[in-house]
């Protein structure tokens, strides 16, 4: 199984800043550098941005792209399905896998995308890494990053960054039926994978409502 510990250095620049972003940034840098060199100028981006931010602005932009009115969220199962009861199943899912590698999610849940991150770095089981890497990871990430199309932000260029590596080391060999069609990506959807009991709710909403 290949050497997937750069998703734990990755993780780190996820997670709610404290001084110790920016050295956590910088050695990153290096790994890039050496491992994705095409890769080394837009984390250069994020790096320099955060260098001129005090830890508190770097707290406060944090909370604007991910949390208060959001940019996106990084919980990878919201992004997929919302609130819908599919992404429940895949919280318990990576919850069990979670507590395999002995990856602690604090007080996050497990389809965070640190957290997650982390259990691709830790994970010893090969099939679910490539499953977890292409299916969920991939495309999530990828569908986040058409919610930032219309905002300046550097944490843009951190998920670009991320999803080329990825590409790189999730090919999706023998999981290619399970790639999401390009139209998915066409911004319409506020969720990337919409649930059937979603569409049901909506074409009956009118009539319950106008019954009121």
């Amino acid at each position: 199984m290949q050497n997937l510990n750069h998703y734990k250095q990755f993780a780190d620049l996820f997670r709610y800043p404290d001084e110790k972003l920016l050295p956590k940034a910088k050695a990153f840098l290096e790994v890039v550098q050496s491992q994705m060199p095409e890769q080394f100028e837009k984390l250069s981006v994020f790096v320099s941005a955060i260098e001129k931010l005090s830890a508190k602005k770097q707290q406060e932009y944090f909370m604007k792209t991910f949390d208060v009115q959001a940019v996106c969220y990084l919980d990878l199962g919201y992004v997929m399905f919302g609130e819908d009861y599919k992404r429940a199943q895949l919280l318990v899912n990576l919850q069990k896998e979670h507590k395999v590698a002995g990856v602690d999610c604090g007080n996050e849940l497990a389809d965070h995308l640190p957290n997650v991150l982390t259990l691709l770095s830790q994970t010893s089981n090969k099939g679910f890494a490539e499953e977890l890497g292409f299916i969920i990871t991939m495309p999530a990430v990828r569908f986040m990053l058409v919610k930032f199309q219309a905002f300046d932000n550097y944490y843009k260029g951190l998920l670009e960054v991320l999803l080329e590596m990825l590409k790189h080391d999730f090919p999706g060999d023998g999981l290619t039926e399970f790639a999401f069609a390009e139209e998915t990506f066409s911004g319409k959807n506020e969720f990337l994978m919409p649930s059937p009991k979603m569409t049901v709710c909506n074409s009956n909403c009118k009539q319950k409502r106008s019954s009121l």
